[in-house]
């Protein structure tokens, strides 16, 4: 019986090997001043890991073109703090870009993508996060 246990773990542990370095290489953390933030989800995989990832990240924004996420890449990402400075400027590297800012406040965002520009203005306080949904190319009525 030991010998499957072992087997099966060995086996677990190959498989956890070949898929992180993957997984790393696309969802890198970045860096701009002390912004810390992180972009993906454009696959199943990517998904998972940012859900792991979230936690660390109060500013979480969410990109929709035609209410899907599907396909969404590219959007520039504009983060400014209640003085108006840029803290972080990005291209998102799927439908999901969390930011982790070194305190709370209120920032501006702004959200570019295939030249629509959209702008939300939101306080973070205490340990609470910001779920921001970007919906993008709205059916506008007729």
């Amino acid at each position: 019986m030991t010998t499957v246990r072992s087997g099966t773990l060995v086996l677990l542990l190959l498989a956890a090997q070949t898929q992180a370095p993957v997984l790393a290489d696309e969802l890198k953390v970045s860096r701009q001043g002390e912004y810390t933030f992180i972009s993906g989800g454009f696959s199943e995989e990517e998904r998972a890991v940012l859900d792991v990832q979230a936690p660390k990240y109060p500013i979480q924004l969410i990109f929709r073109s035609a209410g899907a996420i599907d396909g969404v890449k590219d959007v520039t990402v504009r983060v400014k703090n209640v003085s108006g400075d840029l803290m972080v400027e990005a291209v998102s590297r799927g439908p999901y870009f969390f930011v982790n800012p070194p305190a709370s406040g209120r920032f501006t965002i702004e959200a570019e993508f295939n030249q629509e520009k959209l702008t939300m203005t939101k306080d973070l306080v205490g340990r609470r996060y910001l779920h921001l949904v970007f919906e993008f190319n709205r059916s506008k009525p007729e």
